[in-house]
């Protein structure tokens, strides 16, 4: 976690997101905060509503809060900044990443996963995207 709602006041949180080629979180809605990525390292796709944005370093995408997002790392390696307004969103990513664990079952990650998320007001929409 680079900042949090306790270093803003509540008005953001910012996170460093790392993975491999092929990481793509489900498709998912925020019906609490806003979620900007801006890309540091690697090729991604960033899916906001109905638009794909093409991404690379010094991208920045907007997600706003209700509208349908996501995003694919096509590179080898990709890293990006994740700015939630108003922060508190932050400490998903650490429970999140907690359960992220090698000789976990993915089934099960998954169901946790999705109860992180209700907790926070996110709605995952189906499945990961298959590989562009």
């Amino acid at each position: 976690m680079l900042t949090s709602t306790a270093d803003t006041d509540g008005a953001l949180g910012a996170v460093e997101v790392a993975g491999p080629g092929g990481a793509a979180p489900p498709p998912h809605v925020h019906h609490q905060e806003d979620e900007a990525f801006y890309i540091l390292e690697g090729e991604y796709s960033v899916f906001v509503g109905d638009d794909v944005i093409t991404a690379s370093p010094g991208t920045w995408v907007w997600g706003p809060r209700d509208v349908p997002h996501g995003y694919q790392v096509h590179s080898e390696w990709g890293r990006h900044l994740s700015l939630v307004l108003p922060g508190g969103f932050e400490t998903f990513f650490e429970e999140s990443a907690a359960i992220a664990t090698p000789d976990a079952d993915p089934r099960d990650a998954m169901s946790d996963l999705t109860a992180i998320a209700a907790r926070y007001g996110v709605e995952f929409l189906g499945p990961t995207p298959p590989p562009r």
